[in-house]
């Protein structure tokens, strides 16, 4: 348990073990730098038994590009090319 965010861990907790039973959801963390996001994800990571856990990152220089996040998301892993990635083995 992350000290201080008791009501918040619990809340991730209780969205992995309904992920574990087929129910979808979804968590937003936003706020200030330095006030514990990234602790939280990396709990909840760390908590995600048998998930694959993707993650993106937000900087302010993309703020202005809309779904800058979710084209990291889809966009292939580092080293891969398209070409690549679509050509028969």
């Amino acid at each position: 348990m992350l000290p201080g965010r008791r009501a918040e861990c619990a809340g991730l907790e209780r969205l992995l073990k309904a992920m574990q039973t087929g129910q979808s959801g979804v968590v937003v963390l936003r706020g200030e730098a330095g006030i514990g996001k990234t602790a939280l994800l990396d709990y909840a990571a760390d908590r995600a038994e048998g998930c694959g856990v993707a993650r993106a990152v937000g900087v302010e220089s993309e703020m202005e590009l809309p779904f800058a996040g979710l084209h990291q998301l889809c966009a292939p892993p580092d080293g891969w090319s398209r070409a690549a990635a679509a050509s028969p083995a």
